[in-house]
């Protein structure tokens, strides 16, 4: 094992949660006026991508790299809030695509502003040519095979 600070956890999850935790906190802070949380508003920007169908559930937790269940648990407040709907596949009535709606395209929208603050903050906070290459990596890290569920 490789050395760390003695202020520091040796464990790279530990250090990575903390992580992820401090910059929700940024996230959250700038998307407050929104009434969205950072999990929501990252669950519907991935919704939202361009892709020749809309995802299914399953799909969708492949992409957040987050079971089924967190993921019915995330979309719940979202369908309450008629921001998104689950919709029958054309070929398979038994497998349910994720859709943004009108309301939920237009949240979007709106909240991106808030979150570009957000991307800016934590930008000059870190440095923007570090900020870039930590989630380059983070990306790596996620789309390891070996690290595949």
């Amino acid at each position: 094992m490789t050395d760390h600070l003695p202020f520091q956890s040796p464990c790279y999850c530990a250090e990575l949660r903390k992580a992820a935790r401090r910059v929700s906190l940024i996230y959250d802070a700038r998307l407050r006026a929104s009434g969205l949380r950072t999990s929501q508003f990252s669950l519907l920007a991935e919704i939202a991508r361009d892709r020749p169908a809309p995802p299914t559930m399953n799909e969708l937790s492949n992409y957040l790299v987050m079971d089924r269940s967190t993921l019915g648990h995330n979309l719940r407040p979202l369908l309450r809030k008629g921001l998104v709907v689950l919709q029958p596949d054309a070929n398979d009535a038994r497998t349910r695509r994720v859709l943004l709606t009108a309301k939920g395209t237009v949240k979007l929208k709106a909240t991106k502003k808030l979150w570009l603050k957000a991307q800016q903050e934590y930008e000059k906070a870190l440095g923007e040519g570090a900020a870039v290459s930590l989630r380059n990596t983070l990306y790596k890290l996620c789309s390891s095979k070996l690290l595949k569920r």
